[in-house]
């Protein structure tokens, strides 16, 4: 093969490479444009997570009727309305009608609210204070709380010193006082009896005096300390008897 034709085979070999980089860079250049989202590594970043707000309450298909409201709207109106019955018992109205109006926003137009709403407005007046407490005075008599229910009825005669139910339930604060002096004096009557017994080492009487004392008052701490002193009787008993 002479030079000329060497030169030629040459010029053709780079004539066909030239051909194949121009058609490359014709289809790089007609490919797609990559997103400007898109990062370094070619892949699409995450897409951002929504916030999470409030659970709204849930429109009705009548449209002239409140949205019902969400579980957390329903428990914390059930908190408010709580601490707003309660307020008013204490004789805190400002404050109650402030966890009212609480209420209120949570959920507007709310029946439950309406109607805490006037119970306290009844609570708030006079009569409504009187009504409370007499119920407080009944209540302490029911639980041997006279100090409590000296107070209720103290308070209720500054609001009606003439009202009849004031001078019913300071007899009954005076009956519940004897009936209790007298199970006192009871429950430390058959205390004696316990201990004497114990003395004379008859434990089935100890324990029988003991037993009937319970019955009358089993929250009366005496009555814990005399079985405290029983059982160290009854223990004291058996090891001498183990001894002989």
């Amino acid at each position: 093969m002479n030079l000329s034709t060497k030169q030629l085979m040459r010029y053709g070999a780079l004539g066909v490479l030239a051909v194949v980089v121009a058609g490359t860079a014709y289809v790089f250049d007609r490919s797609p444009t990559a997103s400007p989202a898109t990062n370094a590594h070619g892949a699409n970043p995450p897409a951002a997570e929504p916030s999470v707000a409030a659970t709204p309450a849930t429109p009705t298909a009548n449209p002239d009727e409140p949205a019902v409201p969400s579980t957390a709207q329903t428990e914390q109106v059930v908190r408010l309305l709580g601490d707003a019955r309660r307020l008013a018992a204490d004789g805190k109205f400002a404050e109650a009608n402030a966890a009212l109006d609480k209420a209120d926003a949570v959920t507007p137009g709310s029946d439950d609210t309406a109607a805490a709403r006037r119970e306290i407005a009844a609570m708030s007046t006079p009569q409504g204070q009187l009504t409370m407490q007499l119920d407080r005075a009944r209540g302490a008599i029911a639980q041997d709380d006279a100090a409590a229910a000296n107070k209720a009825l103290a308070e209720a005669e500054k609001l009606s010193p003439e009202a009849p139910e004031i001078v019913q339930l300071r007899q009954a604060l005076q009956a519940a006082q004897q009936k209790e002096t007298h199970r006192n004096s009871r429950i430390v009557e058959l205390l004696t009896t316990m201990r004497e017994a114990i003395a004379r080492h008859d434990f089935a009487a100890a324990d029988s005096a003991l037993n009937e004392a319970a019955r009358i008052d089993v929250r009366d701490p005496a009555i814990d300390q005399a079985r405290t002193e029983l059982a160290r009787a009854h223990d004291a008993d058996r090891k001498n008897k183990a001894e002989r």
